[in-house]
């Protein structure tokens, strides 16, 4: 094993499993959980009747196990990928995981990704990113932080590639998320950004994404108004 060039990724469990050893061991050059955060007894998540049934044993597994409380010590780069849809980790305890880390990080959700083994090896973003911290391969497109003005969504993008389209994604349907349905509207890409229409006045939960000539996509911080 050559130590600066080991990387390490999970699906599912395995992504929670990569969150925790991504905050813990700074020796790996770079982590992708699939699937996988925290914040799993704060919000819609599956596994969160489990967490509350440990009764006065809860506080201490949140403290020791969940992601949130490790994750502020991660300075390995990680790239988070996970679906709109996810019961088993849902959006916002997804997001809530995201700005845990401090450090290098970068976001790939796809709308109505399923849940899986084979949906959760195929992203080929996965192996981008690793190649690009372990192999000197050629990064991901990196997306700023969206601002909204004058009816638009400003998005700053810095890509050693070109990108190809991009989109702002959002829901306007409330209920569980797992159930949510998403509409798409295209953006343009120049002048080093992205621009896309406003959200509508009923979204209540939206990002933006880009996809460069790879293929390969990435996207914002998912921005929620409930």
């Amino acid at each position: 094993m050559d130590p600066d060039r080991t990387a390490m990724t999970g699906i599912s469990w395995g992504g929670f499993t990569t969150c925790l050893v991504a905050a813990v061991d700074q020796r790996f050059k770079a982590a992708v959980p699939v699937y996988g955060c925290g914040f799993l007894f704060d919000g819609e998540s599956v596994q969160k009747p489990s967490i509350d049934a440990l009764g006065d044993r809860r506080q201490l597994w949140v403290d020791t196990y969940d992601p949130s409380s490790l994750l502020p010590r991660c300075r390995v780069p990680i790239l988070f990928v996970n679906g709109t849809n996810d019961k088993h980790y849902p959006l916002d305890s997804y997001q809530k995981t995201v700005d845990r880390v401090p450090g290098p990080k970068g976001v790939r959700i796809e709308v109505n990704m399923r849940h899986g083994h084979q949906p959760g090896w195929a992203p080929q973003e996965i192996g981008l990113f690793i190649d690009a911290h372990c192999r000197g391969g050629t990064p991901l497109p990196t997306l700023g932080r969206p601002v909204i003005e004058g009816g638009k969504v400003l998005v700053p993008v810095e890509s050693p590639t070109t990108i190809r389209e991009a989109a702002l994604h959002f829901t306007t349907d409330s209920g569980p998320r797992v159930d949510r349905k998403w509409q798409r509207v295209p953006a343009e890409v120049g002048n080093g950004r992205v621009t896309a229409p406003a959200p509508p006045a009923g979204a209540n939960t939206w990002f933006v994404a880009a996809t460069d000539e790879r293929g390969a996509m990435v996207t914002t911080r998912v921005h929620f108004a409930d």
